[in-house]
């Protein structure tokens, strides 16, 4: 079976639950909403897998959730209390998370151990010296 590569999305989540709240903030949201309505037409399949990468964990290394069934992550404040025992049941796949993490660790260790960052410093001189000719 021939595999695609599926687009890359950013999305931005902006306003905490938003999705979930019906009040005036919510019309803020409006072009946001119909984009993410407008995903799976653009996608035209369904995904095996749905890779989603968060700037809100701070972790001294590399790091993922990896559970069959990842909890909900309430990153947010301020909102109804309702808000916070929101449940969104997404399967997970400890096999595939941990291919992406074994992948993911060897890129950034390939790329940004001392000596790729040493090699990369070098070639930056290198390429200095020989324009400054």
């Amino acid at each position: 079976m021939k595999q695609h590569r599926l687009p890359v999305y950013f999305i931005s989540h902006g306003g905490g639950p938003w999705s979930y709240m019906d009040d005036p903030s919510r019309a803020a949201y409006a072009k946001l909403e119909a984009s993410l309505a407008a995903m799976p037409r653009q996608i035209g399949t369904k995904p095996a897998a749905v890779l989603m990468i968060s700037a809100h964990w701070e972790e001294p290394e590399f790091t993922l959730t990896s559970s069959p069934k990842p909890p909900m992550i309430y990153d947010y404040g301020g909102f109804p209390d309702y808000t916070y025992h929101i449940h969104y049941d997404a399967p997970g796949d400890p096999a595939l998370a941990a291919r992406m993490g074994a992948a993911g660790r060897a890129r950034v260790e390939s790329t940004f151990s001392a000596e790729a960052m040493g090699d990369a410093v070098a070639d930056v001189y290198e390429d200095l010296a020989r324009t400054s000719r």
